[in-house]
């Protein structure tokens, strides 16, 4: 089924994803924007393309479980390292984040509770760091995730009557986490 209106979501996530790629300069931050672009690259093909679209569905659900597990932990990850906080500590974010993606990958199914509480403890070590050093943006970023993630994708928002997509409503939002992952990475540090 071809969805014009996702593709334009997608559209606009990957222009997102893209502009933040170019901006920094961190490697775990560039392959975490890397995923989102390629994966929004993937959805214009995917719901905008009539006749061949469905035919990388498999892929599209691939790099989709690759934006949920990976993109968190690669921002969560360089902020960590932005306030010199341990860096075995920081880079065991992405490192932690592996084990419910190869759980999906090895099983083929989706383990939700898993799944959320890496999600969880990832949210809550950006939301911690954040406000430890006074970023809102990193504050901003960790809430707009949440809405992103746990209220919007996992379909809590269903209680409202709306009339948006879900996969929309998902696209737009991580736009703003992106961007605001983006500002927290780029705040100065304030030495006091």
């Amino acid at each position: 089924m071809v969805q014009y209106l996702t593709a334009l979501s997608h559209i606009i996530l990957a222009g997102t994803g893209l502009y933040c790629f170019k901006s920094v300069d961190d490697m775990f931050c560039k392959f975490a924007y890397g995923i989102i672009t390629f994966h929004s690259l993937l959805g214009i093909w995917r719901w905008g393309n009539p006749s061949y679209g469905h035919k990388i569905d498999t892929h599209y659900r691939l790099t989709s479980k690759l934006q949920d597990f990976l993109v968190l932990p690669g921002i969560v990850t360089t902020i960590w390292l932005k306030y010199n906080y341990f860096p075995n500590l920081a880079y065991s974010h992405n490192v932690i984040a592996l084990v419910p993606l190869l759980l999906y990958l090895y099983e083929k199914r989706n383990n939700e509770p898993l799944e959320d509480l890496f999600l969880g403890g990832n949210l809550l070590s950006l939301l911690l760091v954040s406000t430890m050093n006074s970023n809102y943006y990193g504050i901003t970023a960790s809430l707009s995730f949440v809405l992103s993630y746990f209220v919007i994708k996992r379909e809590v928002i269903n209680i409202l009557s709306i009339d948006v997509p879900i996969h929309d409503l998902f696209n737009y939002s991580m736009c703003f986490f992106v961007l605001f992952a983006r500002n927290a990475i780029l705040d100065p540090v304030a030495f006091v």
